[in-house]
């Protein structure tokens, strides 16, 4: 007869058994049937999924009916089926902890695109099945398979033969989970380093933006000027060339001269264009006597103008680049990873290794050391366990608006059917 404890876990059981098959076929529903998520990057959590629906439907009826009948003795076929895929399939989550992770280093941290194609995705998803199907199958061809009465359920190596358990222990255990965690702690340091930049280059752009308020007088004057440079002169009669032995005895152009200002140089090219009309010096060295001479004085004025125009043109352009390079923010090329759509994928993956780490890795210690572990702590080991499989959906839906709507639609669509 079984007791008010155990009927507790049964329950239990029978809810996590419904959840994970549920909620593993509406996210590869949702995978699948939205636009939006039919991503290789999404293609593990389909994986994951599926490993999380065959541990509920293989391991936790089973261990119902134990729990509800302890004398039951299963075929041996049956046992050696049950006991082989409880350790192959939270390997095999594991190992999809493992693949995330390194999905998620590479994408953030080295901007590689060798794990976006389609070959390499089947190939690491090929090698987190096949690693712990063949580790684990020599454990249990060696061992005897029987059932354990104080776990409840078919287990192998039930001898306290630690050697046999140590090597695919490590292979699909220690070393992934190492892994996967040193991946998330690279990623999360390099998120972080990430913000700062952003921080310090919004707060120096910040500083120019004061600094040009304070000058803004300054600036605005040099503008003027340079715009008032950079004018093309079109009418080009009768300018004189202020430097070039040229000089005017008259009192316009006497009042020409004083509009210089002393801090230009004597030979500056700078145009004064007299009143029409006006009359130049008798002393005849900017007299115009002919024809020839008045074409030859436009023809040398407008190369002169035409190099002023150069000049100009080469000043305005240094002047636009010196601006630009003001504007100009520093950023790095990781910014478009880290941006918040990404970070938000990082934090749902990373909840999901701390729910594989809570929920699983107790009965893996446990199972390691069964000889030194009470039965009443297997029976809490073996539930967090099968709670996994029911979490991970809610993680997604949780942290993922894309997911969660696509669970909305599926379950939407499903109800107007039934009724």
């Amino acid at each position: 007869m079984a007791t008010t404890g155990e009927y507790i876990v049964v329950v239990i059981n029978g809810i996590s058994i419904v959840v994970t098959v549920v909620g593993g076929l509406l996210t590869i529903l949702t995978i699948w049937t939205r636009p939006a998520l039919r991503k290789l990057v999404n293609a593990p959590l389909v994986s994951l999924s599926c490993a999380d629906i065959l541990f509920a439907i293989l391991y936790s009826p089973f261990w119902i009916h134990q729990i509800l009948n302890p004398q039951w003795e299963p075929p041996p076929a049956l046992c050696w089926v049950l006991a082989y895929s409880t350790p192959v399939l939270l390997g095999v989550s594991l190992s999809h902890m493992l693949c995330i992770a390194l999905q998620r280093y590479f994408k953030i941290c080295t901007h590689s695109t060798r794990l976006n194609s389609t070959r390499a995705l089947v190939i690491m998803l090929c090698i987190t099945w096949l690693v712990p199907m063949v580790s684990f199958l020599p454990l249990h061809i060696v061992e005897e398979v029987k059932v354990d009465r104080k776990m409840k359920r078919c287990e192998a190596g039930n001898s306290d033969k630690i050697w046999a358990k140590i090597p695919p222990v490590i292979l699909n255990t220690i070393l992934p989970y190492i892994a996967a965690l040193a991946f998330y702690i690279l990623i999360q340091n390099h998120v972080r380093k990430s913000k700062k930049r952003v921080q310090a280059n919004a707060q120096g752009h910040l500083a120019v933006k004061c600094t040009r308020g304070k000058g803004g007088n300054a600036g605005s004057s040099t503008s003027t000027e340079t715009n008032k440079v950079a004018k093309p002169v079109r009418n080009l009669e009768g300018v004189v060339w202020v430097g070039d032995e040229v000089s005017t005895s008259s009192d316009d152009g006497q009042k020409a001269n004083d509009q210089i200002k002393p801090s230009k140089p004597k030979d500056a090219m700078i145009l004064v264009a007299p009143a029409p009309g006006t009359g130049l010096d008798e002393q005849g060295k900017t007299a115009l006597s002919s024809d020839e001479e008045q074409k030859g004085n436009d023809r040398k004025e407008s190369d002169k103008a035409k190099d002023i125009t150069r000049t100009v043109a080469t000043v305005s352009d240094q002047f636009g680049k010196t601006k630009r390079q003001q504007h100009a923010v520093p950023g790095s090329s990781s910014q478009s990873c880290t941006s918040p759509a990404e970070r938000q994928i990082t934090k749902m993956m990373m909840m999901l290794f701390v729910v594989y780490t809570l929920c699983c890795m107790p009965i893996i210690v446990m199972v390691i050391f069964s000889s030194q572990v009470p039965a009443e702590a297997f029976t809490v080991g073996q539930l967090l366990a099968t709670l996994n499989g029911a979490i991970n959906p809610i993680v997604y839906g949780v942290m993922n608006k894309n997911i969660r709507q696509g669970y909305k639609h599926i379950l939407d669509r499903v109800l107007n059917f039934i009724t």
